[in-house]
């Protein structure tokens, strides 16, 4: 006989089998077969997909919505005016070159208190009250 180790020790009442339901009304689970009366879910096929909440307005329907994001700033932008010194031509083109705006700006916004070294050539830049030219 083999030595008794962990490795071959098993519990011989480990292994249940399965219930068998519907099978009469003396077997315990029988007639309705755990499943309750009436209703969908008594039914065979009959079943809701999750979140289904008997026809109420489900909880992901319910909780607000959040996020959003403005057509228009997708295509402008601002930079402060502390970023622009030493640039002696203001155009969208040139700020673009020199990485301070995205390849898709198409409007611009110079703010902040500082100065400008000329009035921006383009009329797609606009300049804060803070701004001072000259």
């Amino acid at each position: 006989m083999d030595k008794l180790t962990l490795n071959n020790i098993s519990d011989p009442k480990s292994r249940s089998e399965k219930k068998r339901v519907g099978r009469g009304t003396g077997s315990g689970v029988g007639k309705t077969a755990g499943r309750g009366h009436k209703g969908q879910k008594s039914r065979s096929g009959g079943n809701v997909r999750p979140g289904f909440e008997g026809g109420q307005m489900p909880l992901q329907m319910r909780l607000p919505k959040f996020g959003f994001t403005s057509r228009v700033s997708r295509v402008s932008e601002s930079i402060n005016v502390k970023h622009l010194e030493g640039v002696k031509k203001i155009t969208i083109e040139n700020l673009k070159k020199l990485g301070l705006i995205r390849k898709s700006t198409l409007k611009v916004k110079i703010f902040g208190e500082g100065k400008l070294l000329e009035q921006p050539s383009d009329e797609n830049i606009k300049i804060s009250k803070g701004v001072k030219i000259g």
